[in-house]
């Protein structure tokens, strides 16, 4: 129910005290606003439900400075953020492998990645493979331990020599020689995610070079349906 603003009440009170309604006797006309001084919070009153709502962000009571966080760490407050990865010990020439398909909803992967490795080797992504073989399944970790809520996304892993994850079809959309002296890891930040394609397959490769490696992949993300 949709109400015309024509005039507005502005309060201010402690958050300890108790905000005026209807329900009451006070007449609290839709729109009006309530200040925390305490807390620095902002409430505006909505006439159709009697309900005062919060739309500020808020405060620090010491200092009165604003108090964010980044939205991937809202993820992990909503249960939305999960995490998986596989560690190996390489021998020359050895293969390892990551596959994950995505789920076929407008709820897409925003996905951040990290690559260790102890020696040389070629790191790539597939996307759109058409089919994996092999690999044994993994149950994507979610971030907030009291949530239920589980991934859409299915994942595997595997290593040559062990059960190994092959793949047929794809496109490269990433590939990186890593050189032990010119650096050891493949780092995706914050500002680099990739929001990956929904109802696609997706294969990481690590392909060894001529020495023993101990490499470690760690994919984290968080699943989001856009606004727009």
């Amino acid at each position: 129910m949709q109400f015309f603003e024509q005039s507005i009440n502005t309060y201010s009170g402690l958050s300890t005290e108790t905000k005026p309604t209807t329900a009451a006797g006070n007449r609290v006309p839709n729109g009006s606003r309530w200040r925390e001084v305490d807390t620095g919070k902002i409430f505006f009153y909505n006439l159709s439900d009697d309900t005062w709502y919060l739309t500020a962000p808020s405060f620090d009571a010491s200092t009165h400075a604003q108090t964010v966080i980044f939205y991937a760490h809202h993820e992990v407050h909503s249960g939305s953020y999960y995490r998986s990865g596989m560690n190996y010990s390489l021998a020359n020439g050895n293969v390892a492998t990551f596959g994950l398909t995505t789920p076929n909803t407008t709820k897409w992967l925003h996905m951040t990645w990290q690559l260790t490795t102890s020696a040389d080797g070629v790191f790539t992504v597939l996307e759109d493979v058409t089919s994996f073989a092999g690999g044994a399944a993994v149950t994507p970790l979610n971030h907030n331990r009291n949530s239920l809520n589980v991934s859409g996304a299915t994942c595997i892993r595997g290593m040559t020599g062990v059960s190994p994850i092959t793949p047929t079809g794809g496109t490269t959309i990433l590939s990186a020689i890593l050189s032990t002296g010119k650096g050891s890891s493949v780092e995706r930040s914050a500002e680099e995610e990739f929001i990956l394609k929904q109802n696609s397959k997706y294969l990481f490769s690590y392909t060894n070079g001529t020495s023993v490696n101990v490499i470690r992949f760690l994919f984290n993300w968080y699943e989001h349906t856009a606004k727009i």
